[in-house]
């Protein structure tokens, strides 16, 4: 499963990135335990759900390795 993240330094401007959850689940609070599909250290998870919209909010190399493990599922 795989979650919108935002990293410690997130702004209102800040693209979104994704990270698969681990067997912890989902950290909303902070805690995030898995680094973003682009490589980069999230803090915390959104609730927001992944969609063909929100992606476009999203880091390019996050949204483009997402996709490909989408297909792979």
């Amino acid at each position: 499963m795989y979650v919108f993240s935002e990293g410690a330094a997130a702004s209102a401007l800040a693209p979104w990135h994704i990270r698969k959850l681990s067997s912890k689940g989902i950290k909303l609070g902070g805690g995030a335990d898995t680094l973003a599909l682009c490589s980069k250290t999230v803090a915390w998870d959104l609730e927001t759900p992944i969609t063909a919209h929100h992606l476009t909010h999203c880091c390019k190399p996050c949204a483009d390795a997402y996709l490909i493990e989408e297909k792979k599922e």
